[in-house]
């Protein structure tokens, strides 16, 4: 049986997915549908209306594209999925992708995705052809009925750090949108509005704070004598610079190098720098915590410094 040139090209912008009402309206029969999905080699039918037009193997995209056809022209992908989409490393695997339809569209459960109605659609951009709703709120879904403090931390950390969206675009998000599910949203929120960039910071602030005492710490700003160096946090009372040194980021190709120039840079402007692992951070943040107290009464002891 001929297909049609309109379909086939519908269908190749569609990663090889058409619904009923495209191939109807694309001149077939609902008896040419059956034809095709009886054929050894044929059609697919992935969900009820919706069909592979090929006979390979079926990808995590071809599910994602199945279920937004089948949900209507109004649906997004948000969630890990979608986050992954905007290149983020740190989504929670949230299992099935989750789409967003408004209110009034109706829809029946499926197997492939999980579809929830909104009472008002997010702000949505096109990321690599599908339709996902803005960092910010597919970041906040991603999180939901998340256990693991650590993983919000993570996700809500690094939709920030990568620039994908401001901290006030993701506080006026979660301020619209129901918090059932969000349990630590508002905590880690709290913490990326101080300044913390990444789960580490969020755990080393967490731990500083419950033994208080510390002059004022700043997270991820500008030096004051160096507009150029943003380290991770800084105590300027001490000329304490604070570095969550991750192997990921510090010994991996020019990075140490790159770290030994900015730390030569510090002692230049008369900073002192303390190094700190994830791994000590998160084990024995009692420790660390001590340390860096340690750290702050020597400088107090040394008496005052240059530009304090």
């Amino acid at each position: 049986m001929k297909i049609p040139r309109s379909l086939r090209e519908q269908a190749a912008a569609q990663d090889g997915i058409v619904t009923r009402p495209q191939v109807l309206a694309s001149g077939l029969t609902d008896a040419a549908i059956r034809h095709v999905l009886e054929i050894e080699h044929g059609w697919r039918r992935i969900v009820w209306g919706v069909y592979a037009t090929f006979n390979g193997e079926l990808h995590e995209r071809h599910y994602i594209r199945a279920a937004l056809l089948y949900a209507g022209e109004t649906a997004i992908l948000t969630g890990a999925h979608a986050c992954r989409g905007y290149g983020m490393q740190y989504a929670p695997d949230a299992g099935l992708p989750e789409l967003l339809i408004p209110q009034h569209v109706k829809r029946a459960k499926i197997e492939i995705a999980k579809i929830s109605r909104v009472g008002s659609m997010p702000a949505s951009r096109t990321v690599h052809g599908i339709a996902c709703a803005a960092p910010e709120r597919a970041a906040l879904d991603a999180t939901r009925r998340v256990r693991s403090l650590r993983d919000v931390r993570a996700t809500l950390c690094e939709v920030v750090q990568r620039r994908l969206t401001t901290v006030d675009r993701l506080i006026g998000e979660y301020g619209r949108i129901d918090k059932r599910g969000l349990w630590h949203a508002r905590q880690v929120l709290n913490e990326v509005l101080a300044g913390c960039r990444s789960a580490p910071e969020c755990e080393l602030r967490e731990a500083m704070e419950a033994v208080g005492g510390f002059p004022e710490v700043c997270w991820n700003q500008p030096l004051p004598d160096a507009e150029d160096l943003v380290p991770d946090a800084y105590i300027r009372a001490a000329r304490l610079v604070l570095e969550v040194e991750s192997m990921e980021w510090h010994q991996v190709g020019e990075a140490p190098e790159l770290t030994e120039r900015r730390r030569a840079r510090y002692a230049s402007l008369g900073w002192r720098v303390m190094p700190l692992s994830p791994r000590r951070i998160r084990e024995e943040p009692e420790v660390v915590v001590a340390e860096i107290a340690a750290a702050v009464a020597a400088s107090a002891a040394s008496g005052p410094t240059p530009s304090s």
